[in-house]
């Protein structure tokens, strides 16, 4: 066997980072946004299907990669290596279970959720759907051997791996239902068994077998990443050597396993489930909540978004709304997605730590995500704010601009927030303290119903109350995490260096592209006046993080290459 390749902490977020970043640039320009313009409509009903998995594929894997990435590299820790085995055969069986579990409820749940929401296409899509959930519970209990053993590159390959397949199957198939149906119209045949007056209940009908479409290639996505991690495993295992296997002690039992892998997964898992609850309850009241607003005020809304209706000629309101409130969230959870793989990479570091009692270590780690976080974070979010409308123009049409940028404007505040909420929960974790985040979130959980209910119901407000309700409930987790975060540690972080600096530079990054986007939209079209606008923030901001050194040595000697990075950077005063 290979020697266990192992990264530093940034190195390996470094890897997920750029896996997280090429998967959303594939997922959102290569797959969500085309299959947003093959119909929106039916991207909606797409979408109220993700909306059913995303918790129910969550809740089925339960925090049991997190249990298996902390008890993996507390094993590597110890120099118990037999034990990293034992528990990967544990894990695979407790994510077969889940996983079928899962499955069976997005199936049964299929025949009754649609129709409580009215929106009965979405039944198809949330049919086909439901295979993934059991493919991506099997790919998550490899990817928490990997990420445990503190190698990030199976994980980065496998969410490639995942999203290419989504993408190749899943237009295809999409847009060839939709060619299908009008096939079907233009030669006198039944529309998917239905019979079509019109050309436009020809589209009506192949609605849903469009979402359909595309969801089969998610299904088909996570299956080719299950199938790439199983094959690695068998072809090169965990990477533990020969050597250490021989001088490690005898393994434990496998119920012995089994217990220590619950008592830890339980806790997670009951933070886990809250969070899903959460986000389920947000979606189903937010979705309940602007569907008796269409009902009773559906001349306000249409008045609201009278143009935007007219040019698209919208039918379901419902569906239309989801999916340009979905078209704000995709943008607005890009950069989350990518500050996610902090925490993962950093679970595994600051496990050790913990184990180890090195309080300093520790200390300096926290500190480190928080500032890394924030330096991409706070730039991201507010620039978001700054430039919603025009970016939305870059790449979808004026009208989605128009019904999604004043959600995206109020998101891009709250992008600040959500990006940090992950790593914390994961340092806490690590911790042992898998309790905490259930109880954050189950606070900030209730901010939501309460706001979505006071808000989405108010016609003047609609949709967008759903954005304010995001932005209050994460500054409130945020703010609690922080609070535990600091008693954990029995000692204070360094905030001026932390999130003063960090927030100086983006406030100079998101006037110079607020002011740029503005004089330049002046005498030459949009579209390039925006691009030129990210371009002048970006070089502002890393002007105005040099200038200030707001970034630390360590952080740079963490990179790859990072010693002769640091010297460079040294020699000119750019670092702390």
């Amino acid at each position: 066997m290979p020697k266990r390749n192992r990264q530093s902490f940034l190195h390996g977020a470094l890897i997920l980072s750029a896996a997280a970043i090429l998967t959303k640039i594939i997922g959102a320009l290569f797959f969500k946004i085309p299959l947003q313009k093959i119909n929106e409509t039916a991207y909606g009903y797409f979408i109220v299907a993700f909306n059913i998995y995303i918790p129910l594929y969550t809740v089925s894997t339960a925090g049991l990669p997190i249990a298996v990435s902390r008890m993996v590299s507390q094993s590597l820790t110890l120099g118990n290596y037999r034990d990293v085995r034992v528990i990967h055969r544990v894990a695979n069986r407790l994510f077969l279970l889940t996983g079928t579990l899962g499955t069976i409820i997005m199936l049964v749940s299929a025949f009754f959720y649609p129709d409580y929401i009215k929106i009965p296409n979405a039944r198809l899509a949330m049919i086909i759907m439901a295979p993934s959930i059991m493919f991506c519970c099997m790919v998550s209990s490899y990817r928490g051997v990997y990420e445990g053993s503190r190698n990030m590159i199976p994980t980065a390959v496998s969410q490639i791996v995942e999203v290419v397949g989504k993408l190749l199957f899943g237009l295809a198939l999409a847009a060839g239902a939709l060619n299908l149906g009008l096939w079907q119209y233009n030669n006198g045949h039944a529309v998917y068994g239905r019979i079509a007056e019109s050309a436009d209940k020809a589209l009506e009908y192949s609605l849903p077998y469009v979402a359909g479409g595309g969801m089969l290639g998610v299904t088909i996505g996570s299956f080719f990443s299950f199938a790439y991690l199983y094959l690695r495993y068998r072809r090169y295992g965990n990477g533990i050597t020969k050597e250490e296997l021989s001088s490690s002690p005898k393994p434990q039992n496998p119920k012995t396993i089994f217990r220590a892998l619950l008592r830890f997964a339980v806790p997670v898992a009951f933070g886990t489930l809250a969070t899903q609850l959460s986000n389920l309850i947000d979606s189903v009241s937010f979705q309940k909540c602007l569907a008796v607003v269409v009902e009773n005020s559906g001349d306000i809304i249409r008045d609201i978004y009278s143009h935007a209706f007219s040019v698209k000629k919208v039918e379901d309101i419902n569906a239309f709304l989801t999916g340009n409130r979905d078209i704000a969230l995709t943008l607005a959870t890009l950069v989350p997605n990518i500050t996610l793989s902090l925490g993962i990479s950093a679970l595994p570091v600051v496990t050790s730590a913990w184990e180890l009692r090195d309080k300093r270590q520790l200390k300096n780690m926290v500190s480190t995500v928080l500032r890394i976080t924030l330096l991409i974070s706070l730039p991201s979010g507010l620039g978001l704010t700054a430039l919603a409308k025009p970016i939305l123009t870059l790449i979808y049409d004026p009208v989605v601009a128009e019904v999604a940028g004043p959600q995206l404007e109020i998101l891009g505040l709250a992008v600040v927030f959500i990006c940090l909420i992950g790593p914390i929960y994961a340092m806490l974790q690590a911790m042992g303290r898998a309790d905490v985040p259930a109880k954050i979130v189950l606070i900030g959980g209730a901010i939501k119903l309460f706001l979505n209910i006071l808000l989405v119901m108010n016609p003047r407000i609609n949709v967008i109350g759903a954005s304010y309700s995001t932005l209050a409930c994460f500054t409130t987790m945020v703010a609690l995490s922080l609070v535990y975060l600091r008693r954990m540690l029995g000692t204070s972080i360094h905030w001026r260096s932390i999130f003063i600096k960090p927030l100086f530079a983006t406030i100079c990054c998101s006037a110079a592209a607020w002011a740029s986007n503005g004089l330049l939209s002046k005498v030459i079209p949009s579209n390039a006046a925006v691009i030129i606008a990210i371009v002048i923030a970006i070089f502002v901001y890393i002007l105005a993080l040099l200038s200030i050194r707001a970034i630390e040595r360590e952080d740079i000697l963490m990179l790859p290459k990072g010693q002769k990075i640091a010297q460079i950077l040294a020699k000119y005063n750019w670092i702390g």
